[in-house]
């Protein structure tokens, strides 16, 4: 059985009732669509923030090298 959602005097929709539903998590936004008269689509945005992306995903990383440290320091010291 479907979750019943009302509206309140002050045009407020509790989720309440369908938030485990729609696995709903505190901040997440949403697109509102509305289908026709009667229905209206919720689809989950992507949590895109520019600078989130950018640390996870950096633009550098053709160059995956990864470098002994000893080394390096060895070699700057030897010099």
């Amino acid at each position: 059985m479907a979750p019943v959602v009302q509206v309140d005097k002050k045009f407020n929709i509790s989720l309440k009732n369908v938030k485990d539903t729609l696995k709903i998590q505190p901040n997440d936004t949403f697109f509102i669509q509305r289908e026709n008269t009667h229905t209206i689509t919720l689809k989950k945005t992507t949590d895109s923030d520019p600078f989130i992306d950018a640390m996870k995903k950096p633009a550098h990383l053709r160059n995956k090298k990864q470098f002994d440290l000893v080394r390096l320091e060895d070699e700057l010291w030897s010099t």
